[in-house]
């Protein structure tokens, strides 16, 4: 395999650079420097949760995999968040720095494909419209829960600081799983035909055999495809298939679309964050 680049074409460069970053978080570690002035219990549940933060980020990314994502999407902005408190301006941008690469959409690919199994190439598709602010609410209700009323309980405010964890732990549960079915949503190409993984939008998982395969295409809109991409703007991949298949569609896309549980489609869009490399892959995947 190309040292430059992964099995999905994403770049290893911009994940090495992303990696090295992420390095650099640690060594100006804005949650070390936040809790300066504070007291021994506060600094210590600061420095104890900054510092685990950043370890279960590193070993995400040093050994990649659709777990790393969620891993990264959980908990790299609370660096960010840490950096703002704390008022340091380089450290703001050396964490938003590392966010911003780690959520390139060359580092997400990485990951995912890291975890592919043989002759798997997989691009991650773009997060439902309707996802994306019940996703952020819920992880910052998460997380704010459970660090937040962890630092109360230092401070000794446990009125407040306790049922807070208490909530924190509950959602620690439930969360992490739910925010982890949005990295587990895939195109993949498969030497037999394209797999559409996605369980947000499909209730089952979607096979369309090299032989059923008409044309691949990318367009701007859906045009008369049905669409698999869960309601996301901008350019999309269409596949045309020779003849109808069977599509049973999760709940809300039913909601989505208006329609019934099952469709017979002939043509399909879905949206993968890296559109112009999916689709030469399918055009090289066909030839």
């Amino acid at each position: 395999m190309d040292v430059k680049s992964a099995a999905n074409g994403a770049s290893n460069m911009v994940f090495w650079l992303a990696r090295v970053v992420w390095v650099l978080v640690g060594v100006v570690a804005p949650w070390a420097s936040l809790a300066q002035g504070r007291s021994a219990a506060v600094a210590t549940v600061l420095g104890a949760w900054g510092w685990a933060g950043w370890t279960a980020v590193l070993v995400a990314i040093m050994v990649p995999s659709a777990i790393s994502l969620t891993v990264v999407r959980t908990i790299v902005p609370l660096s960010v968040v840490a950096a703002t408190a704390d008022g340091n301006v380089p450290v703001v941008i050396v964490t938003a720095a590392a966010l911003v690469l780690l959520s390139l959409p060359d580092t997400v690919d990485c990951l995912v494909q890291g975890g592919a199994y043989g002759a798997e190439t997989r691009f991650l598709l773009r997060t439902p419209v309707p996802y994306v602010v019940p996703a952020f609410l819920v992880w910052g209700l998460f997380v704010g829960s459970l660090i937040g009323g962890s630092l109360l309980v230092a401070a000794g405010e446990y009125v407040v600081g306790v049922p807070l964890t208490a909530v924190g732990a509950g959602l620690a549960v439930l969360v992490p799983r739910r925010l982890h079915r949005l990295a587990r949503r895939w195109l993949v190409i498969v030497p037999a035909g394209i797999v559409v993984h996605d369980h947000l939008v499909l209730a089952e998982t979607m096979m369309v055999r090299r032989s059923q395969t008409r044309d691949v295409a990318v367009a701007g809109a859906n045009g008369e495809a049905a669409d698999l991409t869960g309601g996301v703007l901008g350019r999309r991949i269409i596949v045309s298939m020779s003849e109808a298949d069977k599509v049973i569609l999760a709940p809300i896309t039913m909601r989505t679309l208006g329609t019934s549980e099952a469709l017979h489609v002939q043509m399909f869009s879905v949206a993968p964050r890296r559109v112009a490399a999916a689709h030469a892959a399918l055009l090289n995947e066909r030839a």
